[in-house]
């Protein structure tokens, strides 16, 4: 326990020396303070407000003030509670002079919750010996047999937030109006600068938390893009000679069940070796190394070949394929390979997410925004639709419409991120729409040419 010398009136040596006593002045029947007194108090006052205005640890703050009052009013025993944020634990105590620790916090919890059942009634210093004639305080024995005189309520925007206590006058002289009026004028300051103090710490803690999550993000994009890079190497290489293997096993084997075992393996190893390409095309465009080649075209042509050759693949699979274009070319200005990507990669999701029996929907048109024309190219799907919370996410890398485990689709999760990623890429962009229970529209707008 710090310890803390008692300061008695005399003044200090950076303190002016005391003028002649001015005799006494009577205004309206009463004498007037001494000046010295009121010297000396406001000194105090301005030496609390220097001391607290410099420092910014709670516990600093504690020890000037306490330092400052025990000083001012001629005391040797003191103690500083504060309450925490949370009002249904005990008030902490922060200093205690000339009290022992374990008796202080008995005392700090029993006059906190006492003045916490009064709100804004007890809000400036409390004098024991008046609380005793009032029968009023709890355990005024113990504060009494400890030698407490007096406490004061600390306050913030009048809403108590602790408590100090200060012990008898080592001058055996009682607390008057004005050493009060002084006490509560101290422990304003002291309750302002408390709560300045707590506001300013939250905000470095919160700076410190924010600063430790980029580092770990700056980290992580470090490790993904290093990930991506070895993919190259480590994956697509091995995957290539397997699906070459496969194709020269394939064209000896005869018809029968090794055949058939063979190619649902040649099927899902070139179904991982495009997900592993696009997986790559994605760190390229992370890291701003994929190459865009923009130029005009017509969207209704490029789509309806893909159309041609999607149609036998999704009808197999019992869902219905349709495309429907503008009776006029519709030129906008895209890459072909990037469109066809965008919009196999928006199919996919229609086919993976509806039910055998759905029906997707392809469509062409042109149309105009606020005087920009556009060429717009809706998927359209009769699925269970999306749910409103999960709209916004869905063009995230690495999320998907149904996130966990037992999720009934797989892939990686970063389709319709990299599609919007490539949109924006030819200045266009990508937006969804859906009503749970009656299918989504994914839309891809393109600057018209």
């Amino acid at each position: 326990m710090r310890a803390f010398p008692p300061r008695g009136p005399a003044p200090r040596r950076d303190r002016p020396a005391k003028e002649p006593a001015a005799p006494a002045k009577m205004d309206q029947g009463r004498p007037a303070l001494r000046r010295p007194s009121g010297d000396l108090s406001l000194l105090s006052l301005l030496e609390l407000s220097q001391e607290l205005s410099v420092r910014l640890d709670l516990y600093e703050i504690a020890d000037a003030a306490l330092y400052n009052l025990l000083g001012h009013f001629g005391c040797s025993r003191g103690a500083f509670w504060i309450l925490p944020e949370v009002r249904s634990r005990e008030p902490v105590l922060v200093r205690s002079q000339g009290i022992a620790e374990t008796v202080a916090k008995a005392i700090g919890g029993a006059w906190t919750r006492w003045l916490l059942d009064r709100p804004g009634e007890l809000l400036e210093p409390l004098l024991l010996s008046e609380l005793r004639d009032l029968g009023s305080g709890p355990d005024l024995d113990l504060a009494e047999e400890k030698g407490i005189a007096i406490f004061a309520p600390v306050t913030a925007r009048r809403s108590l937030s602790g408590l100090v206590a200060l012990g008898r006058r080592v001058s055996g002289n009682d607390f008057g109006s004005l050493d009060r009026e002084i006490l509560q004028a101290s422990v304003n300051l002291l309750g302002v600068s408390v709560e300045n103090t707590n506001v300013y710490n939250r905000a470095i803690e919160n700076n410190r938390r924010l600063r430790m999550a980029n580092e770990q993000l700056q980290e992580l994009d470090r490790l993904k893009s290093e990930f991506l890079r070895n993919m190259n190497h480590e994956l697509r290489t091995p995957l290539t000679i397997i699906i070459a293997y496969l194709d020269s096993i394939l064209g000896m084997e005869e018809e029968g069940t090794r055949r058939d075992h063979l190619k649902v393996i040649r099927s899902q190893t070139t179904k991982l070796h495009g997900m592993l390409l696009q997986l790559l095309d994605f760190g390229k465009l992370l890291q701003d190394r994929l190459t865009i080649d923009v130029q005009r075209g017509d969207v209704r042509e490029a789509l309806m070949a893909f159309y041609e050759d999607r149609r036998p693949g999704i009808s197999t699979d019992l869902r219905e394929f349709k495309f429907s274009a503008a009776s006029t070319p519709t030129p906008a200005l895209f890459e072909r390979e990037r469109l066809l990507q965008i919009v196999d990669c928006l199919v996919d999701n229609a086919v993976k997410f509806s039910p055998q029996g759905s029906h997707v929907h392809l469509r062409v048109d042109l149309e105009s925004v606020d005087g920009v024309e556009w060429v717009r190219v809706d998927v359209a799907d009769d699925g269970p639709g999306i749910e409103p919370e999960r709209l916004p996410v869905i063009f995230e890398s690495f999320r998907q419409g149904d996130g966990s485990q037992t999720r009934e689709h797989g892939g990686l999760g970063i389709g319709l991120a990299f599609a919007k990623s490539l949109a924006e890429k030819m200045d266009g962009h990508l937006e969804a729409a859906s009503t749970p229970g009656q299918g989504s529209v994914f839309s891809l707008w393109l600057p018209a040419a």
